[in-house]
């Protein structure tokens, strides 16, 4: 199987950076350590996520699930240390196996899907009765509108749109909706498509429930959403708040997801930008633009968001390099 290089994609690189940052807010829910949880996800023939996780939190435990055989034998192969988990299994058939020992026995699930199947909603349903307080699930879908519409005339693909309201019409806001056309729109289809997925399964009558703490949406050719949240009891509800209220990224409330865009900008530039950053400007965009004195984009427009982007992402902003071996 040929699997895309995930750790060359710099907006899932900055969307990764965020998950990091969200686990470290994680303690403030329990007794103020990582060592009780565990990070399971998709590691693909590179393990590139648990190797930012091994670097940034070498107390949590790790284990990568991956269903197809040769892919499993570079992993074996790549394997960055000894501590990692390899198991060669199918995600979903790992999570209906999947049984905490006890309430301490966190979890950290990362659902990193490259497609968008009703299967992806029932596993993440499975894991919203499994897990234990204070686990988080970070749920990765493909959001792409190009799977629904004409590429020569942008026009609704009438079978791919009734099929979509076949599969996926009892956890639609409205089940008579076609796909949206923009990519933004289709993200926050998808969202409230995971919120209602999350009420069905653990309704208001239920004392746990799951808060969002971010979304995303982004494309590195091909257009992705991505949905972070916690586990948690009703009544500590307040406390999750608490814990990431101040975050940049933060969405507490399924409001729309933000958009990831990070600039390819070269060395020079980030370095000649970096120390104007953190900015408080209110359009820090035109602000960096300012700073940098020339356009990166087609017009003044796309350079001010492509810096504003920067501005929000530069410290999740990952640097590729060639080396010559």
């Amino acid at each position: 199987m040929k699997s895309p290089a995930y750790h060359l994609r710099p907006n899932k690189a900055a969307d990764r950076f965020a998950l990091l940052d969200a686990i470290r807010r994680l303690p403030l829910l329990g007794d103020g350590s990582l060592n009780q949880y565990t990070y399971i996800s998709l590691g693909g023939p590179y393990l590139e996520d648990f190797r930012l996780m091994h670097e940034f939190y070498p107390d949590i435990r790790m284990i990568s699930i991956e269903s197809f055989n040769e892919v499993f034998k570079r992993q074996k192969f790549n394997r960055p240390f000894r501590n990692l988990k390899l198991i060669n299994d199918s995600l979903s058939s790992f999570i209906n196996q999947y049984d905490p020992i006890d309430d301490n026995d966190k979890s950290i699930f990362w659902l990193d899907y490259t497609n968008l199947d009703y299967r992806c909603f029932q596993d993440f349903g499975a894991l919203l009765e499994t897990v234990s307080e204070a686990s988080m699930i970070k749920i990765t879908l493909r959001a792409d509108p190009k799977d629904y519409r004409d590429p020569k005339n942008n026009e609704l693909k009438i079978g791919k749109a009734e099929k979509f309201r076949k599969q996926f019409g009892h956890i639609m806001p409205n089940a008579s909706d076609d796909p949206p056309e923009r990519p933004e729109n289709l993200a926050f289809l998808l969202q409230k498509m995971l919120q209602i997925t999350s009420q069905q399964i653990l309704p208001p009558i239920s004392s746990i429930t799951f808060i969002p703490v971010s979304s995303f949406y982004y494309n590195d050719g091909t257009w992705m959403f991505t949905l972070t949240g916690i586990v948690q009891q009703v009544a500590k509800k307040k406390q999750v708040e608490n814990s990431f209220k101040g975050w940049e990224f933060a969405n507490l409330k399924w409001d729309r997801p933000m958009k990831i865009s990070v600039p390819v900008l070269s060395t020079k530039e980030r370095l000649h930008l970096q120390p104007y950053l953190p900015t408080t400007s209110k359009s820090p965009g035109s602000w960096l633009n300012k700073r940098l004195g020339y356009e990166i984009e087609d017009n003044s427009e796309r350079t001010e968001e492509a810096l504003k982007q920067y501005a929000l992402f530069h410290r999740y902003s990952p640097y590729f390099m060639r080396v010559v071996p």
